[in-house]
């Protein structure tokens, strides 16, 4: 007899960036997100054939793909034109510059910036943000993984969509979204960090501190708060349907 299968939100294979699980997170109302649903990651170039088959074989369906073109033609996903795989493009901030949003630019704390950035986003790009959701809760495109560059940025705002659905708490989502400073730092140590800067003295607090610190994630979901009532009604004014947010809530809940 065996016991029950212990899932990891962190999936640690070869050639991936930050991939990670939205599974195992408590609701308001006590029950769990479901694992190896709906999986979370930076850019996909770089996976291995072992890796991907891995993938393959956990049961992926689908990828969406949240990059700019320049980023997807520059560092093309390993899925794109799989036979196994659905491979989706979906282009999370567009290639033009921003604008029409509620959230006015600003300098200052780390979170304000990510309020401002963030906030644009989703107030301008809601027919991306529909799409997304809506590709996810279609029919048999389960399970999924969508990413971005890092899987912090476009992957969080999506990430946060789908736990808010879920009914999972505020601060168990910016918890979530925080949680891409463990993942992330190595590849800011050997690609992006200054000149000079030596391993050990910049650490996964000091990233997260600086690139997605909490309180960021938890201003935004104020904004959408107090701008659309909350995560389901913000996807409701992008144009989600009843079905489709009643599909992806029943696939993220268990």
């Amino acid at each position: 007899m065996t016991g029950p299968v212990r899932h990891t939100r962190h999936l640690d294979l070869e050639g991936t960036v930050n991939l990670r699980d939205l599974g195992g997170y408590e609701t308001a109302e006590g029950r769990r997100t479901r694992w190896r649903t709906f999986l979370r990651c930076g850019t996909m170039h770089r996976i291995t054939d072992a890796s991907k088959a891995a993938l393959v074989d956990m049961g992926l369906r689908t990828v969406i793909d949240l990059r700019t073109t320049v980023e997807i033609q520059d560092q093309p996903n390993v899925f794109a034109g799989s036979d196994h795989v659905a491979y989706r493009r979906q282009n999370m901030v567009g290639d033009e510059p921003q604008s029409d949003s509620s959230v006015t630019d600003v300098m200052g704390e780390v979170s304000e910036m990510i309020l401002s950035s963030y906030g644009r986003t989703l107030d301008s790009r809601q027919e991306q943000v529909r799409l997304t959701l809506a590709a996810l809760a279609e029919p048999g495109a389960l399970p999924a993984v969508y990413h971005c560059a890092g899987g912090k940025d476009r992957t969080g705002m999506i990430s946060a969509l789908l736990l808010g659905i879920a009914g999972v708490p505020e601060e168990t989502i910016a918890q979530d979204y925080a949680l891409s400073a463990t993942y992330l730092l190595d590849r800011y140590m050997t690609e992006q960090a200054p000149p000079g800067m030596v391993a050990g003295s910049y650490t996964a607090q000091d990233y997260q501190d600086e690139f997605c610190p909490p309180e960021g994630m938890l201003a935004v979901l104020t904004h959408l708060r107090d701008r659309y009532g909350g995560v389901e009604g913000y996807v409701r004014a992008a144009g989600l349907g009843d079905l489709e947010i009643d599909r992806l809530r029943s696939a993220l809940v268990e």
